[in-house]
């Protein structure tokens, strides 16, 4: 093994083609002209590479050069590995449609339901065999995109880590969700939005988001300075509002988007408000996969969804 070692310490690339060459050639003038070196150079390295390799390698006879037993046993394994350099240099190619990965995205009940959920549907078609897995938003999301355990992640958040990267995918603001007919809608401005001071009078229901360790509600109508004379429950489970406010005069604050999801598929009123409540949303990702072509390719498919 030491031996060996210090073989590959002293030869580089350029041996290793000349080597290759003077099997093929059997000439190490026309060697040194293929690597655009020297006659004394070529005779220099093939000195070199017989010493290492303990063999004449080519031998001199009345028909021309001929190679020795050592050598041919050689020509396929230099062919074998000089490919295989020559691979670890070539550029990364992405092919969509053939591609065979799975990709872990940490993402709230908000972001699965609008970026994700387009997303595999874009992904049937461009590339059937992605495979997304959804992993809960949690204190460890950052370091394990630093990890590998995620590729990316989707929040709100602006302030990360370092060789953390964010792009802004929208612009998003809160909404107030209510069921059809809800009494509320009698209170509505002349530009159809709602004052949140109107929205208090309701029983409110708060949706929790993951902050660090810990499961924080986001009470809008608080922040806004109207904070709702009830607070009827608080659930980290955004796909039950439509269950939960049905058959009720509960309201929901919750970023318009997703409101849309749910007034699509209920029988269900999403109201804007009358308040500046926007944010962006981001999608993150570390500098470890920021030149990885798969990762990069998806990236650009979430970017088109948003445009």
């Amino acid at each position: 093994m030491q031996k060996t070692n210090k073989l590959i310490d002293n030869l580089d690339l350029r041996s290793l083609r000349m080597l290759h060459v003077l099997l093929d050639t059997r000439s190490v003038t026309k060697a040194g002209e293929s690597l655009a070196i020297s006659q004394p150079a070529a005779s220099r390295v093939l000195a070199q590479l017989r010493h290492f390799l303990g063999d004449p390698l080519l031998v001199r006879g009345r028909h021309g050069n001929t190679l020795t037993p050592r050598a041919e046993s050689l020509r396929p394994m230099l062919t074998e590995a000089l490919g295989a350099i020559s691979s670890l240099f070539e550029k990364e190619t992405f092919e969509p449609v053939n591609a065979m990965m799975s990709l872990r995205i940490a993402a709230t009940d908000h972001g699965a339901a609008v970026v994700l959920t387009p997303l595999v549907q874009a992904l049937a078609a461009l590339a059937p065999g992605i495979t997304v897995e959804v992993a809960p938003w949690s204190a460890q999301t950052f370091s394990d995109l630093e990890t590998g355990k995620l590729d990316l992640a989707l929040d709100v958040e602006s302030h990360l880590p370092e060789n953390l990267h964010s792009r802004t995918l929208f612009k998003e603001r809160y909404a107030c969700l209510v069921r059809q007919g809800h009494p509320v809608l009698d209170s509505l401005r002349k530009d159809g939005s709602l004052h949140p001071g109107k929205a208090s009078a309701y029983p409110q229901i708060v949706l929790l988001y993951p902050v660090g360790s810990r499961l924080e509600g986001d009470d809008v109508l608080a922040r806004l300075g109207h904070p709702a004379k009830r607070i009827a429950m608080r659930t980290p489970y955004f796909a039950s509002a439509p269950l939960l406010l049905a058959d009720t005069d509960h309201v929901i604050l919750l970023p318009s988007r997703l409101g849309q999801t749910f007034a699509q598929s209920a029988p269900l009123t999403l109201i804007p408000l009358h308040a500046d409540t926007s944010f962006d949303y981001r999608l993150i990702w570390h500098e470890r996969t920021q030149k990885d072509v798969g990762i990069s390719w998806l990236r650009a498919q979430i970017y088109l969804l948003f445009k």
